[in-house]
């Protein structure tokens, strides 16, 4: 029997291609004159040989290459716990896999949180900076979405007072008369993700993220 491909997967994607012992990265990046180097190997807890590490005979022979009974280490480890296989018997290596399985799961949270986190004191930087270069009109848009009746309201022209809106759903209008280089200001939300741009015909029309509307209301 070989290792099949869905338990190949298994066996590095659960092990964040870390070694389950040192935690060694087990794929080694591309240099500019050579191919990725791998020095992982793909371990056999229990070995199918009966004079091989930790041979257990009432291992049904369809389980040995099973997700079961592998574990990734390098290829120093791989040498080191079957030369050493009365210290690192298979009972061992289950626990060792099971507490490095968790700790990759544990690892790829933080940095999962800490990377949201860095991108939500970014978005609040970027935010408390267009609210200062454009207050009134950032206070002109809290205002219109706190007013009752238009909590579900997203999209925005800007005109001049001298133009003709005719158009049918609710909507915000912002005039170039009462904001100085409006335009700008709205390409600079624009810039940020603030807002999106929808026009579809002559008039500029803009919907504003569900981000930019919590920063508002909650700023």
């Amino acid at each position: 029997m070989t290792i099949n491909s869905r338990t190949r997967k298994l066996l590095w994607g659960y092990s964040g291609n870390r070694c389950a012992y040192c935690k060694r990265e087990l794929i080694m990046d591309t240099t500019t004159q050579d191919d990725e180097s791998v020095v992982g190997d793909e371990c056999h807890i229990v070995s199918d040989k009966s004079n091989g590490p930790r041979y257990n005979p009432e291992l049904p022979i369809d389980e040995i290459d099973s997700y079961p009974n592998l574990i990734l280490l390098c290829r120093i480890d791989h040498k080191m716990v079957d030369d050493q296989s009365e210290k690192f018997t298979a009972d061992f290596l289950r626990r060792l896999k099971a507490e490095h399985t968790r700790w990759v799961a544990e690892t790829l949270e933080l940095a999962t949180f800490l990377k949201n986190l860095h991108v939500t004191k970014s978005i609040e930087a970027a935010f408390l900076k267009v609210k200062s270069s454009m207050p009134e009109l950032i206070a002109e848009m809290k205002k219109d979405l706190t007013k009752e009746g238009n909590d579900l309201i997203r999209e925005f022209f800007i005109v001049s007072k001298r133009w003709t809106l005719n158009v049918v759903d609710h909507y915000f209008v912002y005039y170039f008369e009462e904001h100085e280089n409006l335009q700008g200001k709205v390409h600079v939300l624009e810039n940020y993700g603030f807002v999106i741009d929808v026009t579809s015909k002559n008039v500029n029309k803009y919907r504003l993220t569900e981000e930019f509307i919590d920063l508002l209301l909650t700023s």
